[in-house]
């Protein structure tokens, strides 16, 4: 037997429900667009590229409602952007030199880095449980909405728009050293493999601080998403860190 419909009214009371989708505020808007010196033509590509995953449940979105999508387009522009630059700086120099410069300045920890001096994080839409897991060493959803705020420009105001973007609010701090002082530094090394290897960046977790406050020790867990994870201990976190990255770097290299 067939169950009868709802009464109209009811129907429309359960879509009712459902949040409206995420805005900004007149003043937060104008913030942000004076923070990264570009003004926006169309809002709605601004507050796309600001919607994290966590809230495609809650908002009955799809698979283009987040700015996942966004992301992938601008993980491509701002490569292209910065492969250019790099062409640009050093006319001389061999591939390999420019590969590690470029993979140092994509990586996930500098788009994070730029988010953070963006305070990108407080114009972000996300759940609770996302709004209150920050990671100290690295801010995966900061790092996404960069890239989607790459592409979110790229889509508003084209390439030259995009490129303005990176060369005022990007790091290139790191373009003025040698590759190879870093070389040896495991956690530069891991950040190298993942680019190469396009994977998630490598996430750091303190897991344990143990022993005298004269003499602590820090135990560390490296984690690449789908590749492995390593522990190690260290007299400081930075320590405890780089060992961690050189453990999960020698399990990589086996694969």
């Amino acid at each position: 037997m067939k169950r009868p419909s709802r009464p109209k009214r009811t129907r429309l009371r359960s879509g009712a429900k459902i949040p409206r989708h995420p805005r900004l505020s007149n003043e937060q808007r104008r913030q942000l667009e004076l923070t990264i010196g570009y003004k926006f033509h169309d809002e709605d590509i601004l507050i796309h590229a600001l919607i994290h995953p966590s809230l495609i449940d809650e908002y009955r979105g799809g698979a283009g409602f987040s700015n996942q999508r966004m992301e992938f387009l601008g993980d491509r522009v701002l490569g292209l952007v910065v492969a250019e630059i790099l062409i640009n700086k050093y006319p001389k120099e061999r591939e390999g030199f420019m590969t590690k410069l470029f993979h140092n300045l994509v990586s996930g920890q500098t788009c994070a880095e730029v988010g953070a001096e963006l305070n990108l994080r407080d114009y972000l839409f996300m759940d609770a449980s996302m709004r209150s897991n920050k990671n100290a060493n690295y801010d995966k959803a900061v790092a996404d909405a960069v890239e989607a705020l790459v592409a979110a420009i790229y889509m508003d105001g084209g390439l030259d728009a995009a490129e303005k973007f990176i060369k005022r609010c990007w790091i290139f701090d790191s373009m003025a050293k040698d590759p190879e002082d870093t070389e040896a530094n495991p956690k530069t090394q891991l950040s190298d493999w993942c680019g190469a290897n396009r994977t998630a960046y490598a996430a750091y977790e303190t897991l344990e601080t143990s022993g005298p406050d004269h003499a602590p020790v820090f135990t560390v867990k490296a984690s690449v998403e789908g590749h492995g994870e390593a522990t190690a201990k260290g007299g400081n976190k930075a320590e405890a860190e780089r060992a961690a990255a050189r453990a999960l770097l020698d399990l990589l290299e086996q694969e």
